[in-house]
Order: C-alpha cells, then structure tokens, then sequence
C-alpha cells in the first residue's frame, strides 16, 4: 500500500515539474516576443512640445523608425511638404493616420520591412497624428502643417 502512495507522489510530482517547465518556457517567449513595453530612452518619457524653428517651404521632411519610436516624434513643415518614414528599426513597423471627426484615415503604409520607407504629401493645414499600431503609447507622434 506505501509504495502504491509513493508511486502516485512521485507520478504527481513529475507531473507538477512538467507544469512548472512549461509555464516558465511560456513566460520566457512572451519576453522575448517583445509583448512587454519598455520604454527604450529617457526620450520617450519626456513631453515633447513642437517648435517651429527652420519650417521647410517646401520639399521633403524625413522621420526615422528605430527603437520603436519615432524620431522626431513631432514635426512642422508648410503645407505641399513630403514626409518621408524611414524603417530604422530591426523588426516590421506601419505608420498609420489617426482619423478624427473632421478627417478619416489618409493614410497607411502597410508593413514596413527594415530598410523600406513610405511618404505622404500633406497638402491640408492641420494637426496630423499618426502611429504605429504595435508600438501604442501615450501621446502619438504628429505632423503639423502650417
């Protein structure tokens, strides 16, 4: 009768250590997939406010994706300017028009691969926020067109 109870303990702590393996390979790959944010620079946290110093005429203004932000995160340029996103980052990122009730959605890159970039002629005044889906965050990055 003991060694039955001490093959079903021994059968129930297999059993649990096969649990415990598992869920620490689980947490492991949620990490690794990057599923938690962390902010990456100082930067990020700060507030950022817009200062239109050297608004170009016209021509083309670039922002560059890397460390899962946007750089600069706000920009004022004239109205007929080109932005330019450029992936600088090692992992697929879009950038996305957040619409709001006086504008929809004007535009959406598509994934963008490392290396590739998407540019939208702005051609209206206004305050134009945009952002990356995967990247989410407090206050979006966004184009002001004067």
């Amino acid at each position: 009768m003991s060694e039955k109870k001490n093959n079903q303990v021994s059968v129930h702590l297999s059993f649990m250590r096969k649990y415990a393996i598992l869920l620490i390979i689980l947490i492991s790959l949620v990490l690794i997939c990057g599923c938690v944010s962390v902010p990456s620079s100082p930067k990020e946290t700060s507030p950022a406010s817009p200062i239109p110093t050297n608004v170009p005429n016209t021509g083309t203004v670039t922002v560059i994706i890397k460390a899962r932000a946007f750089d600069p995160k706000i920009i004022t340029i004239r109205e007929g300017t080109t932005v330019t996103w450029i992936n600088d980052d090692t992992m697929m990122h879009r950038v996305v028009h957040l619409p709001d009730v006086s504008r929809a959605e004007l535009f959406n890159s598509g994934p963008l691969s490392p290396g590739q970039s998407f540019s939208f002629r702005f051609m209206e005044k206004g305050r134009y926020s945009y952002a990356d889906p995967q990247i989410g965050g407090s206050s979006p990055p966004f184009v002001d067109v004067v």
